[in-house]
């Protein structure tokens, strides 16, 4: 039997242990490297935490701690997104997995006030066995813009496809999304981040429990030099352009324009003009549909008036599972610290943006 034990990674030494560990066993092994330093080594609001699982003196597994800005009640404080729980082939069962999050749990620095994860369905049942609460779902919301796309993939259209295809397109569109009126701002292009947008994040009177600090800083940080996306920001301005009112923030992946994150300080008229122009656009560039994920009941509501449709339904202990059925995420937490205030399931502004990567 394998004698296990859990030790902090030095995150200059073990680098390349760390590294070949990522490469043997997560699912997105892309640019781990460029990964490595953007989110752990110079992230501005504190250097990461990684941990090494070790079998009789082998490293075999790892598991790590992202840091973020949070606004908690009406307190900043910072949080912990675990991540990167990859253990190698002969030992995946439960006991090291679990000596891991008992250790991320045990070992994070001092001032990490709460930790969250958006796990996958095996990071879920560890999640639960270490006492992480299931605090709530993230479901996930499209809309189609161009059906020739889907038709096309179906084989339906036959050899008529550019003809049909166009057709059907021009007349989807004029029925599903143009016809909306935008009102007031106009919407563009932002290159960077500037000091509008510190002005937007101090206008922000959100009621939510837990919400991610947005300053500039921040959004600099998690988009503007992320190695892994091109993201692109969509500005909300007033008729001057002195203010921003509102952005959203996407990246483009296959035919499809998924929105990272978006935030407003005005109600239901600012997020409508930002998702029509969203919408403009990403017709515009030849895409076939939008994408936003999100756990906020006001938000999905405003999507679902908008033509989106919940792609995801949250997950039935008793009902099977199959190809078609997406699941939802869930988000997880687990507190540092016990006094902090109970919080309705659908009180954590959650967006893709919110997650390690």
């Amino acid at each position: 039997m394998p004698e296990y034990v859990v030790v902090p990674a030095d995150l200059v030494k073990d680098r390349q242990v760390i590294l070949d560990l990522w490469r043997r066993n997560l699912a997105d092994v892309n640019q781990l490297d460029e990964k490595y330093d953007w989110h752990f080594l110079n992230n501005p609001f504190g250097t990461g935490q990684i941990w090494l699982l070790e079998s009789n003196g082998e490293p075999i597994g790892t598991t790590s701690l992202g840091m973020r800005p949070l606004k908690l009640n009406k307190s900043l404080t910072t949080a912990g997104v675990a991540c990167d729980l990859a253990v190698n082939k002969h030992h995946r069962f439960l006991q090291p997995a679990l000596m891991l999050q008992h250790a991320l749990l045990a070992s994070a620095r001092p001032g990490v006030r709460i930790v969250y994860g958006v796990p996958n369905s095996a990071g879920s049942a560890v999640m639960k066995y270490v006492g992480y609460q299931d605090f709530c779902c993230v479901h996930r919301y499209a809309k189609v813009l161009r059906i020739s796309h889907y038709l096309q993939k179906s084989g339906k259209l036959g050899t008529v496809i550019p003809f049909i295809g166009r057709m059907a397109d021009q007349g989807f569109a004029a029925l599903h999304f143009f016809g909306r009126q935008r009102t007031r701002g106009l919407t563009q292009v932002l290159p960077s981040f500037d000091e509008r947008f510190d002005e937007l994040w101090n206008q922000i009177t959100s009621e939510q429990w837990a919400l991610t600090v947005r300053d500039r800083r921040f959004l600099k940080w998690r988009y503007q030099e992320c190695p892994l996306r091109q993201y692109k920001t969509l500005g909300l301005l007033t008729e001057d352009k002195s203010r921003l009112l509102g952005y959203l923030i996407y990246y483009i992946e296959g035919h499809s324009a998924v929105c990272a994150d978006l935030l407003a300080s005005g109600g239901p008229e600012d997020l409508d003009c930002l998702l029509s122009s969203w919408t403009a656009l990403a017709w515009g560039c030849g895409l076939s549909s939008l994408s936003l994920s999100c756990s906020n009941g006001a938000l999905a509501a405003n999507l679902l008036r908008h033509g989106f449709s919940r792609r995801s339904s949250a997950p039935q202990r008793k009902a099977a599972r199959t190809k078609q059925h997406e699941l939802c995420k869930t988000l997880f937490t687990h507190e540092q610290q016990s006094a902090i205030a109970p919080a309705a399931a659908d009180s954590w502004y959650y967006t893709e943006g919110d997650s390690p990567y």
